[in-house]
């Protein structure tokens, strides 16, 4: 059975290492018949979570910010998979990656239980040597 998947791109290179590894990610994905779309979270316009709990009150634009969120939470909302994608950057996931990741709490806030929709998910990261222990954790922990 087909699956949306959607592709969070943390990177601020677009032909960088981890568009690279998306790239071959979602050309697999693809050819086994999936739908894939992919947002390159440094080229868009997304500020950072404000932590107002204002959030949830309209499904259609769950966040009271209007900025290149709006793009990505409908096909997140309809994603069975998201891809969370990001180079190591200081033991961690990129800024990019983590002000959208935080801004999908709106997403959570439209539940009366505070819960995002539960979905399959991948961790892709690129790094030169090793040291990804915190992301792990971070991701396992999700």
């Amino acid at each position: 059975m087909a699956k949306k998947i959607v592709i969070l791109n943390g990177s601020p290179r677009k032909a960088g290492n981890t568009s690279s590894l998306t790239a071959a990610f979602a050309e697999g994905a693809k050819a086994a018949g999936n739908e894939v779309t992919e947002f390159h979270l440094a080229g868009m316009s997304i500020r950072g979570c404000l932590g107002c709990w204002g959030g949830g009150k309209d499904e259609t634009c769950p966040c009271v910010q209007k900025d290149d969120m709006q793009q990505i939470y409908p096909v997140y909302k309809e994603a069975d998979v998201v891809v969370l994608a990001s180079p190591l950057y200081y033991w961690f996931i990129s800024g990019f990656l983590k002000n959208a990741f935080d801004r999908l709490f709106a997403v959570a806030e439209c539940d009366p239980n505070y819960r995002n929709p539960v979905k399959e998910s991948v961790l892709i990261m690129a790094a030169e040597g090793s040291g990804f222990e915190e992301s792990e954790h971070w991701y396992d922990h999700l």
